[in-house]
């Protein structure tokens, strides 16, 4: 199967098998290419962490940071890329924030310094992570969000929605808006929040690693998916 991307997209020729087990496993890959740096597959993911250092982001119901669930998700889903043989940037891989000294404007300073990753990197993705709060603490389930009038950020995010859905048995639908690091970036861009930190039984679940396992193999599976069907 061979999958080109046109225009915004990545411009190349992957010659891939997939098979696709979206309940436990994931797409299994086999391709015969010349390496281009030193991974298998030429094609760079970016995966952002969000919030850091003094930006905590959401604060669950036992006290736990959304920035440092952020940081470990983010970990796990590169560390799966990374195995499947692609290119990997992060632009944030410890509890610091991007913003450099934390006086007034440093939110703004965090967003531009990600901003200037993403572009200095030419990624042919980003996966923006982070994870979720509502007033109402039944809520549960990782929710895909894109930037309005993207159409490859659309059908990315949808397709994650999807495998989502099929994991949670939640019928959702990607959301779409005006998200800074989704409309200062070129290529195909989604945030992903996982779960909801406002449901004790969710917010328990986030921190356990093999749940982190789980969410981030079903991210990569959609992703394989979107890949997959163009």
């Amino acid at each position: 199967m061979f999958v080109v991307w046109k225009g915004k997209r990545l411009i190349c020729v992957l010659s891939v098998l997939i098979a696709v087990q979206l309940a436990l496993g994931g797409f299994l890959i086999a391709r015969n290419l010349p390496a281009k740096k030193t991974n298998l597959i030429d094609f760079t993911v970016v995966i952002d962490a969000g919030h850091g250092g003094i930006d905590g982001g959401v604060v669950g119901v036992d006290g736990v940071k959304e920035a440092s669930l952020n940081l470990a998700y983010s970990k796990e889903l590169g560390a799966i890329f990374e195995r499947a043989g692609f290119n990997v940037v992060y632009t944030r891989k410890n509890e610091g924030g991007l913003y450099g000294l934390p006086t007034k404007g440093f939110k703004l300073r965090d967003m531009q310094e990600r901003k200037r990753i993403i572009e200095e990197t030419h990624p042919n993705m980003m996966i923006s992570i982070h994870m979720n709060k509502f007033s109402a603490d039944t809520r549960s389930g990782p929710q895909v969000f894109y930037q309005q009038g993207e159409r490859d950020g659309q059908s990315l995010a949808e397709n994650l929605q999807k495998v989502f859905n099929d994991f949670t048995g939640i019928n959702r639908e990607a959301i779409a808006g005006d998200y800074y690091v989704c409309r200062e970036t070129s290529c195909p861009a989604v945030i992903v929040e996982c779960g909801f930190l406002s449901n004790p039984e969710e917010c328990a679940a986030l921190q356990r690693s093999d749940y982190r396992n789980r969410i981030c193999n079903l991210i990569f599976n959609g992703i394989m998916l979107f890949l997959y069907t163009g």
